[in-house]
């Protein structure tokens, strides 16, 4: 768990780092004749189903910022660490199926490969909103600086 913040701009560049290399890794493998990377359908539904499960657990953090319920200390923790570590997987497996994505988009007309880029653009999608949806929950466990003043003594 980070102390100060899974920073927007680590997501991105973490994001973009892995559709670098893998955009470059496919591109050289469907260069040498090998067909592209399989993965199915469900993979993107998937990732989309576990971003929702982040921001249905986050929701609770949602709700003790407006009053309506009582967290306690390492639940609060946990969460922290869920979204934390949820954002840095959404960004890589987003990443990783972008990039197979793209390498698969210049012979999107050759033996099925269009449909292809297709599963793996999906997955992407839903690799980048669980990045989204851990971003956001780190937004929802943050502590106000004003809660921390009243803790310090002023001397």
């Amino acid at each position: 768990m980070l102390r100060t913040g899974l920073k927007i701009s680590t997501t991105v560049l973490v994001a973009v780092v892995v559709t670098v290399f893998s955009w470059g890794f496919g591109r050289w493998w469907i260069t040498g004749g090998h067909a592209g990377l399989r993965i199915g359908w469900v993979a993107g539904v998937l990732l989309v189903g576990m971003a929702v499960v982040v921001v249905v657990a986050g929701s609770r953090m949602w709700r003790m910022r407006r009053g309506r319920t009582h967290v306690e200390p390492v639940v609060a923790a946990r969460l922290l660490g869920l979204a934390q570590a949820s954002a840095l997987t959404g960004a890589i497996t987003g990443g990783l199926y972008l990039g197979q994505a793209l390498a698969l988009l210049p012979d999107h007309d050759f033996g099925g490969r269009g449909v292809l880029a297709v599963q793996h653009g999906l997955a992407a999608l839903g690799g980048l909103l669980m990045a989204v949806a851990g971003l956001l929950v780190q937004s929802w466990c943050r502590i106000d600086d004003d809660d921390e003043d009243e803790d310090r003594d002023p001397a």
